[in-house]
């Protein structure tokens, strides 16, 4: 398992929190036109004979003597996708933390009822794994694990593994997103989906930090190639600056599509990204 037992308590606390953000609703579900024992108080009628003694407003009972019963808005549980990057790119600390932030997501969604379903991209796994329900928790934490290999290609899984029944649902997708098709493929394959999307960006810190001017060699972890580089002054300066111009990209992308955007160094702990998730409304509908 990913967590420890200290992280599990964080976890178990980020659980709560996210309950706790909207007092009044009740997240993962989507409110429907329909009288049922839902949680969203909708209107009282009067008592009929076979109603459950449950749902008679006691109180009105006690001030006006007339048994009336609550009718509520019934609820219908939604999915969660998680699409998380295994690819070599993430290897070392961003894959540690997609692994944690992908599990927490995912552990938020199955405390609310809501199903959770992991699109792995990259690693030695080719399929998806669908969860619903409190009870599946320890199988998501048991399967989600830090392994990175391949390419990175978050589209081509998405498509083929996301279900086509599948929509109107939450979507993650946990990346460095370098992906020589293009960062915003997936985001835009999940939009047409009728998805609401949210992006996080886990960037590996030593990435964030290169190294002074030099003679290097250095192993592209993509595709594993070795190359001699000499680092100048004004390589590392345009190295900079090109990273910089693909996440503002993305970021300028998200915003104008209505998506959520998040931008994480990956020593941050995992429990930070997501109390900022949760501040930022990603869990409402």
């Amino acid at each position: 398992m990913i967590f420890d037992s200290r992280e599990m308590a964080q976890l178990r606390r980020l659980e709560i929190l996210a309950s706790r953000v909207a007092r009044g609703q009740i997240h993962g579900h989507r409110e429907m036109a329909r009288a049922g024992p839902g949680s969203g108080f909708r209107e009282h009628r009067a008592y009929q004979e076979g109603d459950s003694l449950r749902v008679i407003d006691w109180n009105v009972y006690a001030r006006s003597d007339q048994l009336v019963v609550k009718e509520f808005d019934a609820e219908e549980a939604l999915d969660v996708v998680l699409i998380h990057d295994r690819s070599r790119s993430m290897e070392g600390a961003a894959a540690t933390c997609a692994a944690k932030v992908t599990a927490a997501l995912g552990a938020i969604s199955l405390q609310r009822l809501d199903g959770a379903i992991w699109i792995p991209c990259g690693g030695d796994r080719s399929g998806s794994e669908s969860y619903r329900g409190r009870g599946r928790l320890n199988d998501l934490l048991q399967t989600i694990d830090v392994q990175a290999s391949g390419a990175t290609d978050l589209l081509t899984p998405v498509q083929s593994q996301l279900p086509r029944a599948v929509r109107h649902g939450l979507a993650f997708v946990v990346s460095d997103f370098f992906d020589p098709r293009g960062a915003a493929q997936s985001l835009r394959f999940l939009l047409s989906r009728r998805f609401l999307v949210r992006a996080i960006q886990i960037e590996d810190p030593d990435a964030l930090a290169p190294p002074a001017p030099g003679r290097y060699k250095m192993r592209d972890r993509e595709t594993g190639a070795t190359l001699k580089i000499d680092l100048t002054e004004e390589a590392i300066a345009a190295y900079q600056r090109t990273r910089e111009a693909r996440t503002r990209g993305l970021r300028a992308f998200c915003r104008k599509a209505g998506a959520g955007f998040l931008r994480a160094r990956a020593d941050r702990p995992f429990f930070e990204i997501i109390r900022t998730a949760i501040a930022r409304g990603w869990f409402k509908r």
